[in-house]
């Protein structure tokens, strides 16, 4: 057992921080999800109906974050570092304060049918915070650091390959577009997906250093 395990198996078990950050990425997966099979379904007279029940997710987000704040000021010493837990709990957020960008732009855009590459985009973003779902939790105990090493390999993979499609989708933007608003209306759409991504590799790599500091 490692000084830091031994360290943290003194810590209080403020076992509320991990409820907190669980209830986050489960609110996360359900938002996805539905953001998912809304794309999927890709009929833009829901798009009104999407915003809407994309922004409760939203809010339903920063309720949870001002709880993990409001938790922090109150609590003198956290099962893991109170600038992780912060971070995390930001990063979380991030995602779907993004994601309920992209349904404000279809609605503000007036946007019809979504581009396949929004599409697989989105599917990509799925898979992605399904292995948060299994990363956030193992933060209780960090038993099995080589599995978490793994799945964060395979949101790293993930990241990768949506910057691929948004590469490609770019590029066949500014090489067949004749229209300027259709143009600057998807790029802005594929951009704030792809940052999404981003977010969602940010909380792989948080849970990876905060591993590598307590496990």
């Amino acid at each position: 057992m490692s000084v830091s395990s031994i360290i943290r198996w003194f810590k209080p078990r403020e076992m509320v921080f991990y409820d907190l950050l669980e209830k986050s990425v489960d609110n996360l997966c359900q938002a996805i999800k539905m953001f998912n099979q809304e794309v999927e379904t890709n009929d833009p007279e829901r798009w009104n109906e999407l915003r809407r029940r994309m922004k409760d997710f939203e809010h339903a987000g920063d309720n949870i974050n001002k709880e993990v704040i409001d938790k922090l000021d109150q609590t003198f010493v956290t099962p893991i570092d109170r600038e992780d837990i912060l971070r995390l709990s930001h990063a979380l957020d991030d995602v779907l304060d993004l994601l309920d960008s992209v349904c404000q732009k279809f609605v503000l855009y007036g946007v019809g049918k979504i581009l396949p590459s929004a599409i697989e985009i989105t599917k990509l973003l799925l898979e992605g915070a399904s292995e948060l779902a299994y990363l956030i939790p193992s933060l209780r105990h960090m038993s099995n650091v080589k599995d978490i090493r793994r799945r964060i390999r395979i949101v790293q993979d993930i990241e990768s390959h949506i910057d691929d499609v948004y590469n490609t989708a770019m590029a066949s933007l500014f090489a067949t577009s004749t229209n300027p608003f259709e143009l600057i209306k998807w790029k802005e759409i594929i951009e704030t997906l792809e940052d999404a991504s981003d977010s969602i590799d940010l909380v792989a790599k948080l849970i990876g250093s905060t591993v590598t500091k307590n496990a």
